[in-house]
């Protein structure tokens, strides 16, 4: 009995690490390349990630997406060289949103993560 429960805790405990840390395993994540000034959010790449991520998490609420969280906004997505305020700033925003929030996502514009 006692091998049952410990391979039972096991088994639990590793099906556990098997999940990324910040997405529920019912989430998707989905990205947005951040633009200097013309995100829809209204925010450029001057303000700080607590307010764009405020402002990201508000403007999707008001889209009709809930449950909408920002994991992070990093640097790792394609910069391009230039001042108008289309041009991606290299930063790459993620958001996680419930399963049934998928086509909403998609018709504003936000890329599914693989």
């Amino acid at each position: 009995m006692k091998y049952y429960l410990a391979f039972t805790i096991l088994l639990l405990l590793s099906l556990q690490s098997c999940q990324d840390e910040n997405k529920p395993l019912n989430q998707l994540e989905f990205y947005w390349d951040q633009t200097s000034c013309s995100d829809p959010w209204n925010t450029s790449s001057n303000n700080s990630n607590k307010e764009t991520q405020r402002a990201i998490e508000e403007y999707l609420s008001d889209q009709g997406v809930e449950g909408a969280k920002v994991l992070s906004i990093i640097g790792d997505g394609n910069g391009q060289d230039c001042k108008a305020c289309f041009c991606t700033t290299g930063n790459r925003i993620y958001v996680t949103i419930p399963l049934d929030q998928k086509g909403k996502m998609i018709d504003l514009g936000f890329k599914e993560s693989n």
